[in-house]
């Protein structure tokens, strides 16, 4: 990946978090998770290591971001262990757009999941609707958005800066 491509996924990151911390803070609902869809587009093009460090990056944000993470590091682990998953379901070539969406709501499924696991164990209750819902609002941002980042990096890799 050359520096360029570093640079746009990054900043697409550090876009979907604000997003997400912005829209979360007006209590939009079902909010999508911004930041596990820019992950998917990283990891299903270029494989789990990049899935894993474009996840720790952007955990690491959603947890640096207000309100931030009550354990410091959580996101950033969940968000880097689905970069991996997203990344071993990575396939050559043309991929259907039915399989972007079906990992990447498997992917959200697993990370609701383990959110709801969290929750539980601090004794705060769980809205599994809510879970749903953003379940389903990921996936189908993913539809539109992956495809558009892949081919806004691929963009960003081609262009040679003078």
């Amino acid at each position: 990946m050359t520096p360029a491509g570093v640079m746009v996924r990054g900043a697409l990151l550090l876009v979907g978090a604000v997003l997400a911390v912005t829209l979360g803070a007006r209590h939009l609902a079902p909010l999508p998770d911004l930041v596990l869809v820019v992950v998917a587009s990283a990891a299903l093009r270029s494989g789990p290591r990049v899935g894993v460090a474009t996840g720790l990056v952007g955990g690491w944000l959603l947890d640096l971001l207000p309100p931030g993470s009550p354990v410091l590091g959580t996101q950033a682990l969940l968000y880097a262990v689905c970069g991996l998953g997203l990344g071993l379901a990575r396939r050559p070539g043309q991929v259907s757009l039915v399989w972007v969406v079906t990992v990447v709501a498997c992917a959200g499924c697993g990370l609701e999941s383990v959110r709801a696991l969290i929750a539980l164990a601090q004794g705060v209750p769980v809205d599994l609707a809510s879970s749903l819902g953003r379940v389903l609002a990921t996936a189908t941002v993913a539809l539109v958005v992956v495809p558009l980042v892949t081919a806004v990096e691929r963009h960003a890799e081609q262009r040679r800066f003078a």
